[in-house]
């Protein structure tokens, strides 16, 4: 609904509705309180993260219990107690409301009702932003029941096939921003393996959605299409496929990831593993996919392998990405979370270093050449409106939020590159087939994420950033010990 004046003219036409309503019983319990239900329900998260739009339900569907739980864990108690104050206050007016003519209000109620219907006047949209939030709530639910039935039929058509290497993996990073990494120039070194190690980084590549089933569906699909998933061109190329995630999966229903995960010829999630599933609230760790990575490169096969890993990363809440108790020793309350999303970073370059090294140790025994690509799926935004400064997903995304991380490692590296570019997720198909050494007849044009160019916007990915000012990283290096 928009800050500032529209914000105070918003609420005052809540108090409009409010004083009218509390005159008549049936429709104020009929309608009005219902609709003041609904709004409560959303408020404390709207507070935080702006308007319902379709991204934001997707991404509410997509959710499993261990997510939904920090989610609404992370939600401010002082947002929590005013819509409860509210909401109860309203329920009082109601109750102990004395006679008075409404005449006059209800007559500048009507007027400004259908004034905001389009959203249009000013660009406040009182009345358009209610039906807006239901016609998207509408499409985005027709739009994962479709996807529930989507039945997944290959379209890619294969011209060559010539690999270079032996074992190919993927590592999905997540909510990791470019700038608090040590390599892309933070000013603590919490990236000490990604820091050293001879490779290709790419400083330039952008998200092109603010949350994991957006980014992640434009990644992993040329043109978004199920039938042009990068599994299923591996696994047409003559590929042994492997998925291997912490993230949740949902069991009886799909989201746009879990559908290109199960085109794996195998697939392991962490919260389906009966000895690893997390145990009162708490949630696994990385570096649990270690020894499955480890179980997929020991199997004795002909096959030329590409291993998909989805890492939980630094989703919030960060501190809980962390597998040691070092953070809690940091002493500066206001950024105490942002010192717990450079160590969750910490904890990934980790975990990148062990992948790394059991791809090493069977190249060094059993001669396999690799190459490995990690980048993160989206970023996140700073919250500075309370005493502790955080990250999340933010009313008014800044650009950073769409800079992330993009490197790749192989075994015949033996130089580090620094290439600077503007690249896109949605290019990623073209260029993971390149680097599998398949040739397909599917793409009109390539374009290469890993050269030094300047790829078209045409997700229009721009048109998220609502925050035109830059949102720094914030350095904490005066409270840490490195």
């Amino acid at each position: 609904m928009g800050g500032g004046w529209k914000l105070y003219l918003n609420v005052a036409y809540l108090a409009f509705a409010t004083f009218i309503f509390i005159n008549f019983r049936y429709l104020f319990w009929i309608v009005f309180f219902p609709f003041i239900l609904l709004l409560s329900i959303y408020a404390p998260v709207g507070m935080i993260y702006g308007g319902v739009d379709e991204s934001f339900l997707l991404a509410l569907f997509g959710t499993y219990g261990g997510e939904a739980r920090e989610f609404f864990g992370s939600i401010d108690i002082r947002y929590l107690l005013s819509t409860i104050f509210s909401v109860f206050f309203i329920i009082y007016l109601r109750v102990s409301k004395t006679s008075s003519s409404i005449k006059f209000p209800v007559a500048i109620f009507i007027i400004f009702a259908i004034a905001t219907a389009t959203g249009k006047l000013w660009g406040i949209a009182s009345t358009s932003s209610v039906i807006t939030m239901l016609k998207d709530f509408k499409s985005s639910y027709e739009y994962f029941k479709k996807t529930n039935i989507h039945i997944v039929k290959p379209k890619w058509i294969i011209k060559s096939i010539d690999p270079k290497y032996h074992n190919y993996v993927v590592v999905i990073g997540e909510s990791a921003r470019r700038d608090y990494h040590g390599v892309y120039g933070y000013n603590i070194n919490n990236t000490p393996f990604l820091s050293s190690v001879d490779g290709v980084i790419i400083d330039g590549f952008n998200a092109v959605g603010l949350n994991t089933i957006p980014t992640l569906r434009a990644t992993l699909n040329h043109e978004r299409d199920f039938d042009l998933n990068i599994v299923d061109l591996a696994n047409l190329a003559g590929f042994k496929t492997f998925w291997v995630s912490n993230q949740g999966f949902l069991g009886t229903h799909e989201t746009d990831v879990s559908i290109v995960a199960k085109r794996a010829n195998f697939s392991y999630f962490s919260t389906h593993d009966k000895i690893n599933a997390s145990h009162k609230g708490e949630e696994n760790h990385d570096k649990i996919l270690i020894p499955q990575i480890a179980k997929i490169l020991n199997q004795q096969i002909n096959e030329k392998r590409v291993i998909f890993v989805h890492l939980y990363g630094s989703h919030p809440d960060a501190c809980r990405r962390i597998s040691n108790n070092d953070y809690v020793k940091y002493s500066d309350k206001a950024t105490f979370n942002i010192n717990c999303y450079v160590e969750s970073i910490r904890e990934t370059d980790e975990n990148l270093r062990q992948i790394y090294n059991l791809l090493k140790q069977n190249f060094d025994t059993s001669l396999q050449s690799f190459s490995m690509i990690y980048f993160s799926d989206h970023g996140l935004t700073h919250d500075t409106s309370s005493n502790q400064i955080k990250l999340g997903m933010h009313s008014s995304p800044a650009k950073q939020h769409l800079q992330i991380p993009l490197i790749k490692i192989s075994s015949d590296d033996k130089t580090r590159q620094y290439i600077k570019n503007e690249s896109y997720q949605n290019n990623f198909a073209q260029s993971f087939a390149k680097w599998l050494g398949v040739k397909v007849l599917n793409f009109s044009t390539t374009s290469d994420i890993f050269e030094p160019i300047i790829q078209d916007d045409i997700t229009n990915s721009k048109r998220l950033i609502k925050n035109k000012n830059d949102d720094l990283a914030i350095d904490i290096s005066k409270f840490k010990k490195n």
